[in-house]
């Protein structure tokens, strides 16, 4: 597996990977609404990187980098379990050092436990239009 810098020939992949795990990870949100679109309207400002093994897009994790705010980090579902998560955590501390912070949904518990597996800690919750949330940092 590698880690490589968002190009366009990834677009496809991630729009299919970002629609499907939507709608297998937020089993409690209405998914009937998700389109392949959804990618480019949701990732914007982020930079991007990509997990790949050959030509197969393993998942990818969207960072606003001035504030090293993590937006995205999407797994495949055939892909989980199998360090792609920490390798993309782990390649964007690599780059730049910093502490990251995220919002992660509190009924996405498998996501929950990744991130306090990591080290990430709370410092922060809320409501917003899908659910709780809570803000999780890593130093």
């Amino acid at each position: 597996m590698e880690i490589a810098a968002y190009s366009p020939q990834y677009l496809p992949a991630l729009r299919a990977l970002y629609m499907v795990t939507r709608t297998s990870t937020f089993t409690w949100l209405d998914s009937s609404g998700y389109q392949l679109k959804d990618f480019d309207e949701h990732i914007t400002d982020d930079t991007i990187y990509v997990a790949v093994t050959g030509d197969k897009v393993l998942g990818f994790i969207a960072v606003y980098e001035p504030d090293n705010f993590i937006h995205h980090l999407f797994i495949a579902d055939d892909a989980q379990g199998i360090g792609v998560g920490s390798k993309l955590l782990a390649t964007l501390y690599e780059l730049n050092g910093r502490p990251q912070i995220l919002k992660c949904m509190v009924e996405n518990e498998n996501a929950m436990q990744f991130y306090f597996s990591k080290g990430f800690v709370e410092v922060g919750k809320g409501t917003g239009p899908v659910g709780d949330y809570l803000v999780l940092r890593n130093e």
